[in-house]
């Protein structure tokens, strides 16, 4: 009896200890951080499997820092996470500081991975968010001239209205391009020309003209925002960005500290995209198109082409691996090479095949929790920042998360909303959809942006005539932008006015003011608070955290598994051998991704054979290329031998993943 009674004792303690220590947890997500605080919290986190690095000190003298688990694991794979790269993203740093507790509060994610994490790679722009005047800083404190007038920072935000926000100056000017919204004075839209609409107003950032140069606050604090002065795609054009990529020590230190770890396996960034919800985008122009390849006269007489026609990469690889020396890989990244075909810009087909899949299995994960994701659409990645960098030039798996996105305002239900999403709709055979009738399908091309040659009837014909399907005709209007509604707010000012009453009542919108200008005269201040489409009240840190940031725990186990599957010796005559050695990949990610493969990033696997044997056919040390996932491959080798039971050893070497080695006897 007192045995039972000490147990049940000690159950409730050890229940009452853990729900404790969890509420202690969470209590640290209460409030959004200042970087003295991140620096303490993370010195905090430190135990025998985790170390931290700091990596660079930022142009405001703040240190930055990556904490690493599993510091005690060699010969794993690892992954990146890094979070507010702009600096104005406060709750992507509380995500991943409680990204970082989920990994030390369970071994089962950290056990064959190590994990690097950044929390704040841009502490100066970061700090913007606890100063008494906001403006939405997303730049470090390096000097920068942005108006090249010989002088740094001395065109600095003013707080006109003493509110501590930096929003905007109207000012009424008949050469304006501005008008006051129809459908709410808040609201200034752009004059629309081609319908006879005369702009009347001009629109500026609010402060005044400190240098006289007829501009507004061009030349303020800072610098250099981190977030976009990566090497992919780096924005020469935008003076924030840099003269050069790595200018400020913040990028160099980053791009430093992940090149010297080549076991980098795959990426996260939390910030504004979100390639977990919306694959990468394609379409950009000036990259090479690696499936409409035209041969000049040269290369197609030494591959045997005809020039001027157009070749896909697959077909010209197969073309060169006969005139290639023997033993030589023909990749993705060879051809391009000797073509001189360019920089890629738009993902690779392949690749866009995992984050497609895996983008749609995000979806059911936050249906699975009532999660909502009716909101408005996450940012694109932009040029220069660091999710693509990683893509494009490291080569691996990368994956952005934005934490929060201002919900959608519900719309009265419509005819439309009867026929389902166009999930549902892509999912109908041709002889469904037609069946829906002129009116509903009227309904639902006008609810979902269809050009204006999809008439109903004109699709029924289609349809019919097997010229389309719904999946196809859906295809089309997902690539399609969707234009705002003629007399109506639009779309994003409907949803951020809401959120701004329900959430910040109402102060989420600055109400327009009348100032004297000391230049401008007469203007009205007002606008939109700045972290208001970013950044919610501190008590949502925790549910927006636990909800999503799981996924990405699911997403580190898809990393590919490589092994040596089996192994066949075939006797072929005296001391002579046929080996064959198969190798598998059950991961659900190719290695490398195809992206990795055509720019040779990161490193190559390498099969090596050694034992009491003489190589007659084959390689002692083999490159395994490309394995896609859940793919077997084959190699093989002519060997002789004079010994009796002759050892053979075979062992994929590899510096991300962790080695894998066979030992076996010819003969037992």
């Amino acid at each position: 009896m007192l045995k039972k009674l000490f147990s049940l004792l000690l159950a409730g303690f050890l229940i009452f200890t853990w729900n404790q220590l969890a509420a202690q947890s969470e209590s640290e997500f209460e409030e959004y951080h200042t970087n003295k605080q991140i620096q303490q919290i993370l010195k905090k986190l430190g135990k025998k499997d985790v170390t931290l690095h700091t990596i660079a000190e930022s142009p405001g003298g703040e240190p930055i820092m990556v904490i690493e688990i599993g510091s005690n694991l060699e010969d794993v794979p690892a992954i990146f996470v890094g979070a507010n790269f702009e600096g104005n993203v406060p709750l992507a740093t509380e995500g991943a500081l409680y990204f970082t507790q989920m990994l030390l509060d369970s071994s089962a994610y950290t056990e064959n991975i190590k994990w690097y994490i950044l929390p704040q790679p841009n502490p100066d722009a970061a700090a913007g968010y606890f100063a008494d005047v906001k403006w939405g800083q997303n730049v470090n404190s390096y000097a920068i001239n942005n108006d090249a007038d010989e002088a740094t920072n001395e065109d600095d935000f003013d707080d006109l209205n003493g509110d501590g926000f930096i929003t905007q100056m109207r000012v009424a000017d008949v050469e304006g391009s501005y008008v006051i919204s129809k459908h709410n004075p808040l609201i200034m839209d752009k004059a629309n020309t081609k319908k006879g609409e005369r702009g009347a107003y001009k629109i500026y950032s609010e402060g005044l003209d400190n240098d006289r140069d007829g501009k507004y606050n061009e030349d303020g604090e800072g610098g250099i925002n981190v977030g976009i002065a990566f090497p992919h795609l780096f924005p020469r054009a935008k003076s924030e960005a840099g003269m050069f990529t790595g200018q400020t020590p913040e990028v160099y230190g980053i791009m430093r500290f992940i090149y010297d770890r080549p076991e980098i396996a795959m990426v996260y960034t939390l910030g504004t995209s979100n390639f977990c919800a919306v694959p990468p985008k394609g379409g950009r122009k000036g990259g090479a198109n690696l499936e409409s390849i035209k041969l000049s006269g040269r290369y197609a007489r030494m591959l045997g082409a005809e020039s001027g026609k157009s070749y896909k990469m697959a077909e010209v690889m197969e073309m060169a691996k006969a005139v290639v020396p023997p033993g030589m890989e023909v990749t993705p990244s060879l051809i391009a090479g000797m073509l001189g075909l360019g920089a890629a810009v738009n993902p690779q087909e392949n690749d866009l095949a995992f984050y497609k899949s895996f983008s749609e299995d995000y979806k059911k994960y936050l249906e699975a929790k009532n999660f909502n994701t009716e909101t408005l659409k996450p940012s694109a990645a932009k040029d220069g920042s660091f999710e693509l960098w990683a893509y494009y030039h490291l080569g691996v798996p990368s994956f952005s998360m934005s934490l929060f996105n201002v919900p959608k305002v519900k719309e009265e239900k419509s005819e439309a909303d009867d026929m389902g999403s166009l999930e549902e709709v892509e999912k109908m055979t041709s002889d469904d959809f037609v069946a829906l009738g002129t009116d509903k399908i009227t309904a639902f091309l006008k609810a979902n942006n269809a050009p204006d040659k999809f008439n109903a009837e004109g699709v029924i014909k289609m349809m019919e005539a097997g010229q389309v399907t719904p999946k196809q005709m859906v295809g089309m209007m997902k690539s399609t932008p969707k234009p705002e509604k003629e007399g109506e707010l639009s779309e994003k000012d409907k949803a951020l006015l809401a959120y701004s009453e329900a959430e910040w009542e109402g102060k989420g919108f600055v109400d327009w003011k009348v100032v004297n200008h000391a230049t401008l005269g007469k203007v009205e201040v007002g606008g939109y608070v700045p972290y208001l489409e970013t950044t919610p009240k501190p008590e949502k840190i925790v549910s927006l955290a636990s909800a999503q940031l799981p996924w990405l725990l699911q997403l580190s186990t898809k990393l590919p598994k490589i092994k040596i599957e089996n192994t066949k010796v075939k006797r072929l005559g005296t001391d002579i051998y046929k080996l064959e050695v198969f190798v598998t990949n059950t991961g659900q990610l190719a290695y490398p991704i195809s992206m990795g493969e055509r720019n040779n990033q990161p490193a190559p696997m390498i099969l090596n054979l050694s034992g009491d044997i003489d190589i007659l056919e084959g390689k002692s040390r083999t490159s395994l290329g490309s394995i896609g996932a859940n793919q077997l491959r084959k190699y093989s080798w002519l060997i002789k031998t004079t010994a009796k039971r002759p050892g053979i050893t075979v062992k994929i070497e590899s510096v991300v993943f962790t080695d894998d080695v066979k030992q076996f006897n010819i003969g037992g």
